[in-house]
């Protein structure tokens, strides 16, 4: 990984090593060369760092898109919450500087259910900022303010998370 010289990177190189030896990997190697620096000192330091590990259980660990559509780049990675070992999605708002824990131990509302652990969740990908179809006994689509996350378990159920300009929220897509 290269990184730019500058007064913070005695903090960036602990985040990095804080987040390579917080991970609970066994069989892919993790690259954090490409994740910005302000992104790993969010999620390798502080309070955040203390309550959850990054995962590398689904590949890719780390999603990009502009997630509440302010025109600059957002991140979402898989966490894991070290008190209990659930698992959720961590979303970095560039925009506000501050990350949104979903499920990890904190109570997300899927559809017509609601949970703190996103274990069954084993794909997900950016869905574009776009017409979002009628999903299946989920109401009428929301419209979208920026990209969304498409989660899903393999062969199963999905849906997508997007943001509403307040908080994050759940529409279902399929059964």
């Amino acid at each position: 990984m290269q990184i730019k010289q500058n007064k913070n990177i005695g903090f960036i190189l602990i985040a990095v090593l804080m987040l390579t030896y917080s991970i609970p990997c066994k069989t892919q190697e993790i690259d954090l060369g490409n994740v910005p620096d302000d992104v790993l000192m969010e999620f390798g330091m502080g309070t955040f760092a203390k309550a959850y590990s990054v995962s590398g259980r689904i590949n890719p660990f780390y999603l990009r898109g502009d997630f509440d559509g302010d025109g600059k780049p957002d991140y979402a990675v898989q966490v894991v919450a070290r008190k209990d070992r659930s698992r959720g999605i961590a979303i970095w708002l560039s925009s506000q500087k501050k990350i949104f824990v979903l499920g990890a131990g904190h109570l997300f509302k899927f559809s017509a259910s609601e949970s703190t652990d996103f274990e069954f969740i084993n794909v997900w990908q950016v869905y574009g900022k776009r017409l979002v179809e009628h999903g299946v006994d989920a109401g009428p689509p929301p419209e979208l303010v920026g990209e969304a996350i498409h989660v899903g378990k393999r062969e199963s159920a999905s849906g997508l998370i997007y943001w509403n300009g307040k908080l994050f929220l759940w529409y279902q897509q399929g059964d």
